[in-house]
Order: structure tokens, then C-alpha cells, then sequence
């Protein structure tokens, strides 16, 4: 990887499921873009949510290799996976829960990346399956930008 700088992130998640209502994520954060050398890049920030019924709050470290057609999110923490995102492919892997494993499916219907220095986005369309089952179908939008207010002593 070339350089590394720290970014501010815009996201928006959004989660269709079949019997209930739409349910959409929106939140601001931090992380660090490393650059590489070929228009890919590497994008890292930390996810907190609140559990609505315990209010126990979880924290996921995410990481987004990202290419021209091709996104990579791994999630560490106690719910972990990864997904690979290909146009009009497939990709089947494990979601670990502290409660077990599930296996999972992600159907990528659209996959976009613009990787710039400065600012850049990701937009992601997918069906996701769990234990072989229809979940939901889902949107990513991420858009991030350089954050200059980290160089204010």
C-alpha cells in the first residue's frame, strides 16, 4: 500500500426484508484510507450499535479492500465475517455470532467504487441468504473524505 491518510465516513446502510418495514442505518465516523498503487485502496473504521432491547452496545472493526469491481468487507468482533462482492456473482462464507455460526450468501447485484485521494465512495447492492434461506436485500452507501481537522493541535 502507498499512503495512508485519515478520513471522515458518510454511511448509509439500508436492509429490505420481506415481511417488515425498511430499515436503514445512517451514521458518521472515522477511519484511515491506505492508497494503493494500482486504484485500489484499503478503508478502516470501527462500527458501534446499540442493541435495542438490552441496550448492550457492540463494536465491529471493518475493513474494505476495495477495487474497481470487486469489494472485500471483512467484520471483526463478536459478530465476524467476510463478504466479497463481484458484479452478478455469488459468495459464500460464515457468520460467526456469539451465539454460533450461520452460513451465509451474499448475491452481488451492483457494485461500484470510486477510489480518489482526496474523496471517494462505494455503493453496493446485494442479496444476502442465512442458512440457505432468503434474509433480506441490501444497500451500502459510503462516501468518504479527507479529514483535514485532525492536523488542529
Amino acid at each position: 500500500m502507498g499512503k495512508e491518510k485519515p478520513v471522515l465516513i458518510n454511511l448509509l446502510a439500508i436492509a429490505r426484508y420481506e415481511h417488515a418495514p425498511e430499515y436503514p442505518i445512517q451514521f458518521m465516523t472515522r477511519g484511515m484510507l491506505h492508497l494503493g498503487e494500482k486504484n485500489d485502496a484499503v478503508l478502516e473504521y470501527t462500527e458501534s450499535d446499540t442493541d435495542e432491547e438490552t441496550g448492550e452496545i457492540t463494536t465491529a472493526q471493518i475493513t474494505l479492500a476495495l477495487e474497481k469491481n470487486r469489494v472485500t468487507m471483512t467484520r471483526r468482533g463478536d459478530y465476524s465475517n467476510t463478504m466479497v462482492f463481484v458484479p452478478e456473482q455469488r459468495f459464500e462464507g460464515v457468520y460467526k455470532t456469539p451465539f454460533g455460526e450461520m452460513d451465509m450468501a451474499v448475491y452481488a447485484r451492483g457494485v461500484r467504487c470510486d477510489i480518489g485521494e482526496a474523496k471517494g465512495s462505494v455503493h453496493l447492492k446485494y442479496q444476502l441468504d442465512i442458512q440457505g434461506a432468503y434474509a433480506s436485500t441490501n444497500e451500502l452507501h459510503l462516501e468518504y473524505a479527507e479529514s483535514r481537522s485532525d492536523n488542529i493541535q
